[in-house]
C-alpha cells in the first residue's frame, strides 16, 4: 500500500568536496554548510578532520535520529531524552575494506504513560529512516534500543 507523505515527493541532497591539499578535504554542502574530513593517522593520515566512515555513521544516526523524532512530533509525544550510538565494522578481505555491519544502541526516556508510545516511535524509525531502507539489503543493520519512562 502506498503510503501518502506530508513531504515532498522527489527531493536532491547536494554536497561538494574540495581537497586540502594534504590527505584530507572539506565538503560544503548546498547551504554552504562545511565538513572538514580527513585520512586517520592509522592510515598515513593527519586526523585532522572527521574521518569518512564516522561521517558515514553520523549520516545514519542522524537521519535515524530526525526520523523517530518526525514520529514524537506527530504522536505528540513527551520527550524527555533521547540518543543514539552507532558503529560501523569494516573487514579487510585482502584486496581492501567493506563494512560489514552497523550497529545502533540508543536510550529514549518518555514521559509518564508514554511507554507504548515510545516504543512505536523506535520500530517507525527502524521502519522508515530512509537511509537504512535503502542500504538495508547490502548492509545488515543491528538495533538495541531501550525504551523507558521517567
Amino acid at each position: 500500500m502506498r503510503i501518502k507523505s506530508r513531504y515532498p515527493e522527489r527531493i536532491e541532497y547536494l554536497a561538494e568536496s574540495a581537497w586540502d591539499g594534504k590527505t584530507g578535504g572539506t565538503i560544503t554542502t548546498s547551504d554552504e554548510r562545511q565538513i572538514v574530513y580527513d585520512t586517520p593517522k592509522t592510515y598515513a593520515g593527519r586526523g585532522e578532520g572527521i574521518c569518512p566512515d564516522e561521517l558515514f555513521v553520523s549520516a545514519v544516526l542522524g537521519c535515524l535520529n530526525n526520523t523517530f523524532l518526525d514520529f514524537q512530533r506527530r504522536f505528540e509525544m513527551e520527550l524527555v531524552s533521547f540518543k543514539l550510538s552507532g558503529k560501523a565494522t569494516a573487514i579487510f578481505d585482502g584486496e581492501g575494506y567493506t563494512i560489514t555491519e552497523c550497529r545502533v544502541t540508543g536510550e529514549v526516556v518518555v514521559g509518564e504513560d508514554e511507554l507504548e508510545t515510545g516504543q512505536r516511535c523506535v520500530e517507525l524509525m527502524k521502519q522508515y529512516c530512509h537511509l537504512t531502507r535503502t542500504i538495508k539489503d547490502c548492509l545488515p543493520f543491528y538495533y538495541d534500543v531501550s525504551v523507558r519512562e521517567e
